[in-house]
């Protein structure tokens, strides 16, 4: 099986797994404990607390431990009423600021003036450095600019960035940053928060004192050391992920090849790797995915199917594809373990799925479609 849905999660690296059994055996004390054995599990945990910060380039006590990425992003934006973002962010974000969002260009990157123009009475901006469907990289540098300028606070989406390129958060006026573990080849359920020193926070879990009173609730233990080896092994193996792109291409020299026509959303942006968002004209992405699955290549069509009908994904229409575009879009996302073998067994079964579609086509049967 080729797994190239890894912007949805990763496998967990084997040295992750390494790190983390002995806090679900032997280790399994509370860290709040006052005893020995519990104070051995708080060091561990300040430890992976030092991993994460490292991957950021920050400091230590600028990391609050969370549930995920989701939690952290509401967390950072629970105390702002009036918070500016994309129209191409997660829902995470989408659903937690309240009206309308600034739009994007074709490719989907940031329409830096229309960002600055809706600035203007915002007291805080929320966007992803890098987006989950495209894995276009926005001028994080010039957004942040902007709303400083504003007088907003600037919250960072690095879920899908961290690890994957370079995001060193104090070079940039960024407030907040959320991340998660199960994008870096570490555990599902822990992530982080990261609030810059001297920025106002308010708990949005309280209770017990743990986190320093930052986020209460007995932490996750061993997903917390699963995410900060997980984040040592990131930026020890950053140059793997700059070495996708050659193989993002390599995919796509094989389609070109084989006479398979084809377009790239967001391909005069700037993109992370591992990320391919793509569409072959007339090829609904359902039927691509159904035909993919069995034959062993996993990836993502990019819509949430509801009980009626595939939901077209909001990334690619605020982009202005139109519906049959959006509809015949397919997300592929590697991994630093992936292979050039992979990459030709993953074109090969591609190719024969896209010919199988069209062999059932015609002018009188017109596309092929698929309905959840």
């Amino acid at each position: 099986m080729i797994y190239w849905d890894n912007n949805a999660t990763t496998p967990l690296a084997p040295e992750v797994l390494e790190a983390m059994l002995p806090f679900l055996k032997e280790s399994f004390y509370n860290p709040s404990a006052s005893y020995a054995q519990a104070k051995e599990v708080r060091r561990a945990v300040e430890t992976a607390r030092e991993q994460v910060a490292a991957l950021f380039a920050v400091h230590p006590d600028e990391i609050i431990f969370t549930s995920g990425g989701t939690e952290a992003t509401n967390t950072a934006l629970a105390g702002y009423g009036n918070v500016l973002t994309l129209a191409t962010e997660h829902p995470a974000t989408l659903r937690t600021v309240k009206g309308e969002a600034a739009p994007v260009l074709a490719n989907g990157v940031a329409d830096v003036p229309e960002w600055k123009e809706a600035l203007p009475g915002r007291d805080a901006v929320s966007f992803a450095w890098a987006n989950h469907e495209t894995g276009v990289i926005q001028p994080v540098r010039s957004l942040c600019a902007a709303a400083v300028a504003a007088g907003a606070r600037v919250h960072v989406d690095v879920v899908q960035a961290a690890g994957k390129v370079s995001v060193l958060l104090h070079e940039y006026d960024i407030d907040y940053a959320s991340a998660s573990a199960h994008k870096i080849h570490g555990p599902k359920g822990v992530g982080c928060l990261y609030v810059r020193r001297g920025i106002p926070y308010r708990a949005y879990l309280t209770g017990g004192s743990q986190e320093d009173y930052r986020r209460a609730g007995t932490e996750n233990v061993p997903g917390i050391i699963g995410f900060g080896k997980a984040a040592e092994l990131a930026l020890a193996a950053a140059a793997q992920y700059e070495g996708l792109a050659a193989l993002r291409e390599r995919f796509l020299a094989a389609l070109t090849a084989a006479g398979i026509e084809y377009e790239v959303n967001g391909a005069s942006a700037r993109r992370l790797p591992h990320v391919l968002n793509m569409r072959v004209p007339g090829v609904s992405a359902q039927s691509l995915a159904l035909l993919l699955e069995p034959a062993g290549l996993l990836c993502s069509t990019g819509s949430a199917c509801t009980s009626a009908e595939p939901e077209p994904s909001h990334v690619l229409l605020a982009m202005g594809l139109p519906d049959k575009a959006v509809r015949e879009s397919l997300r592929f996302s590697m991994n630093r373990y992936t292979t050039e073998a992979e990459v030709d067994e993953a074109s090969r079964l591609f190719i024969a799925a896209v010919r199988k579609v069209r062999s059932v086509q015609s002018a009188v049967t017109g596309p092929v479609m698929v309905y959840c």
